[in-house]
């Protein structure tokens, strides 16, 4: 074999490789692997949205119970807490509002 066709080869693999490890990395890190998410059973982060740069509210369930809660960079802070009962009723008001919500849009309309 002559030098050019194994420098080729080597390249090759080289750029095979690095292509398997990019995609590795990157299913870990959509699947939860690489963030620490994947697996947990206790704690889960249900929602974040961001309100300001570097000003956060995220609703967190930790073993049937929501935590509300805000996070700037100088810190975090318990907003609220609620039950498994009271998120379920939650959920149902904002259900029921959105519903009117969309009725309304449709009479307007």
């Amino acid at each position: 074999m002559d030098t050019a066709s194994l420098i080729i080869r080597m390249t090759g693999a080289l750029a095979l490789i690095l292509g398997l490890m990019l995609t590795a990395a990157f299913l870990l890190r959509k699947w939860g692997g690489l963030t620490g998410r994947a697996g947990s059973r206790y704690i889960e982060v249900m929602e974040n949205r961001l309100l300001l740069p570097k000003r956060h509210v995220s609703l967190i369930r930790v073993a049937g119970t929501y935590f509300l809660i805000g996070s700037t960079e100088k810190g975090m802070s318990l907003l609220g807490r609620l039950e498994k009962d009271e998120m379920e009723a939650f959920d149902r008001l904002m259900g029921e509002n959105a519903a009117e919500a969309g009725k309304s849009r449709e009479t307007a309309g």
